[in-house]
């Protein structure tokens, strides 16, 4: 799979914090917006964290990664093409990189947040936001995290050695559940084909083109920086 460059900005409208006292953790619709910078130059796109219980996905322009935890807490990945309205659906052991939950519910690793110094607290309750920072070589992260709705509100790595940096901000969040069941249901329904069989279907022209572009592989999943290292948890691969 061709690396989603994932990258973070701006901040969360006072509205969207307001409503976190009403919002359902488990269950939850959070709009981000990605910048990625080099230098001079940079570019956005728009990122959905959806959560529905056990399964929780991240939808961009062009795909849709939805993670569900098994019982065992393996987490398997199902890699869904908005516009062609079809999916890949992988074993947790066909998939590299990180699997771990909070990760892909959270958009932040815990072991990540762990691995932070808080270097300020500021509201209460619903919207309390606890704000961390780590020094990691030439990388710096700095989180905004809003702990009630385990909610990234800003998240930044910057790489001083190569001038770029990487922004995620929140930008609205609610929990209307039908809406979410909703969406969900329509992945579920998408035509879907097993990882394992996609040798044997090499004629089908969805998967010819998806093989040709690199997006069907043995892949890690989630976010990168530009430099194409995972930046959940600082893991690598």
């Amino acid at each position: 799979m061709k690396k989603l460059l994932f990258i973070f900005s701006a901040l969360a409208s006072t509205s969207a914090l307001a409503q976190q006292c009403d919002i359902d953790a488990a269950q939850l619709k959070a709009d981000y917006k990605i910048t990625n910078q080099h230098k001079s130059q940079h570019s956005t796109q728009s990122l959905t964290l959806w959560r529905n219980n056990q399964q929780v996905a991240h939808q961009s322009e062009i795909l849709t990664e939805l993670w569900q935890q098994l019982s065992n807490n393996q987490l398997r990945p199902i890699r869904y093409f908005n516009a062609e309205q079809r999916g890949i659906e992988y074993q947790p052991s066909e998939v590299r990189g990180v699997q771990n939950w909070s990760a892909k519910s959270q958009l932040v690793d815990n072991h990540l947040i762990a691995k932070m110094t808080l270097v300020s607290s500021q509201g209460e309750g619903c919207n309390e936001v606890k704000n961390y920072v780590l020094n990691e070589g030439d990388n710096q992260f700095k989180l905004a995290f809003l702990p009630q709705a385990k909610l990234v509100k800003t998240f930044s790595v910057t790489n001083k050695k190569s001038d770029t940096q990487t922004l995620l901000s929140l930008n609205d969040v609610n929990s209307d559940t039908p809406a979410i069941k909703a969406q969900f249901a329509k992945w579920d329904n998408f035509q879907t084909t097993d990882y394992a069989d996609i040798g044997d279907n090499e004629s089908d022209p969805f998967l010819a083109k998806m093989i040709n572009l690199g997006f069907i592989e043995h892949g890690a999943t989630g976010f990168y920086n530009p430099q194409g290292e995972a930046i959940q948890g600082g893991h690598h691969h």
